[in-house]
């Protein structure tokens, strides 16, 4: 009869770095991963808070009386407040097809800005960031005439 104790085998010089590889494995395809969603993240929240701002301020200046480019602004900025990017900088321009102000007019907005991409302004400062552009124009009708 034998025994049930098992002797020791030699398992080679690859024996228990499966939990090593696993580890290195998963940190190097983990960091990329999950930084490319930061990324993304960040740019869908740019792209959501630039279309509202266009919007926005195509209808401020299609329906108010006397529009005002820092009204349109500070909107602008309320929406890219609310995405958590208040600090990207952001221009809005306007064209009109006919007299701005004359009912039946179409007012475009376009807004743009330039998004860095994340953990980059650590790493070449604020004014040397890389970044993506993001632009969104919107239309709107004037109603009724000014004055």
């Amino acid at each position: 009869m034998s025994d049930s104790v098992d002797a020791p085998r030699d398992l080679g010089p690859d024996s228990g770095t499966a939990v090593i590889e696993f580890i290195f494995g998963s940190i190097v395809l983990l960091i990329p991963v999950i930084y490319l969603m930061l990324a993304m993240s960040q740019l869908q929240a740019a792209s959501y808070a630039t279309s509202s701002a266009a919007v926005s301020a195509s209808r401020i200046t299609a329906r108010d009386a006397e529009p005002s480019e820092a009204r349109a602004r500070e909107v602008a900025m309320m929406h890219f407040t609310d995405f958590r990017l208040a600090e990207v900088p952001v221009t809005i321009s306007y064209s009109c097809s006919g007299a701005c102000g004359e009912a039946g007019s179409l007012v475009t907005a376009r807004v743009e800005t330039k998004v860095p991409l994340p953990g980059l302004p650590l790493i070449f400062g604020s004014s040397n960031t890389p970044h993506i552009t993001v632009r969104a124009a919107h239309t709107d009708v004037v109603a009724t005439g000014r004055g």
